[in-house]
């Protein structure tokens, strides 16, 4: 049994009615369905992007949520359309990587091919799956209908999947990559906690940060209210990733910083006093 929340995650902004239309169709098929909007503000057709916020967001959802992302590029055309059961969740979304990193994370139990489901709407639009296949699978999925019996079991090893790329560390360096980009600016690494106890890393050191051809010193802290308004700091964020943020200020515009950029971390010598 499902646990009959269904969070949806797409790139359809707020302006049009795509997102409420999903809904729509959701209650429709089950009244009682209980929704949840994870984020609609996904970069339009980034799919690495919609994975990376599933891969972090989805442990503070109760076991048995089903999850839909509709970030979908390739809609229409011979991408299939998945339903993944992992050891805690159900993944509902295209074959196109955004539902790949919380599937290998979460452990995968099966994989349904539903592009061909008797259990999606009747007309099937080329450019809507999110309202025509993928809302109604959730629906109905979320009203005790068994995976199976909503599409083919395929081989996970036939799904599109990313790889969250591991950061390499030596003693006083880790080298990453830039991940993800808020709306506040705040450049989000790979590199998470673990790594950080690792290189036994403490609050108050000062970091030789370079991404790509940008470098700057700034120190390890707890928050942003430990260093001065437009002063950069490095934290791990809520997610337990290393960040670099700006106090009361966007570091990816200030730093000219996006995604996939190279980032080189090295503790310097001296301790700040904080």
């Amino acid at each position: 049994m499902t646990s009959g929340l269904i969070v949806l995650l797409t790139d359809f902004g707020l302006k049009d009615p795509y997102v409420g239309v999903m809904k729509g169709v959701i209650k429709s098929i089950n009244s009682e369905a209980e929704i949840i909007d994870l984020t609609h503000m996904v970069r339009r057709q980034d799919t690495y992007e919609a994975a990376i916020i599933l891969l972090v967001s989805a442990k503070y959802f109760p076991e048995k949520t089903i999850f839909v992302c509709v970030v979908d590029p390739g809609v229409g055309g011979s991408r299939k359309a998945l339903l993944i059961e992992t050891n805690h969740y159900y993944l509902i979304g295209p074959d196109n990587g955004c539902l790949s990193l919380l599937a290998q994370n979460d452990g995968v139990k099966a994989v349904y091919d539903v592009s061909e489901s008797k259990y999606r709407l009747r007309r099937i639009s080329y450019t809507f799956h999110g309202r025509d296949v993928f809302a109604p699978i959730a629906a109905w999925l979320s009203r005790g209908i068994k995976p199976e019996e909503l599409g083919v079991r395929i081989s996970f090893e036939d799904m599109v999947k990313y790889d969250l790329i591991r950061p390499e560390i030596t003693e006083n360096t880790v080298r990453g990559s830039v991940i993800y980009i808020d709306v506040f600016g705040n450049i989000m690494t790979n590199i998470s906690m673990d790594y950080i106890d690792k290189i036994n890393l403490s609050y108050g050191e000062k970091l030789r940060v370079k991404i790509d051809d940008k470098e700057l010193v700034c120190p390890f802290v707890p928050s942003f209210s430990y260093v001065g308004l437009g002063e950069p700091a490095c934290y791990i964020n809520s997610w337990d990733y290393f960040e670099i943020g700006i106090n009361h200020g966007n570091a990816a515009e200030k730093y000219g910083i996006e995604k996939g950029a190279r980032i080189f971390i090295t503790r310097e010598q001296l301790k700040s006093k904080n």
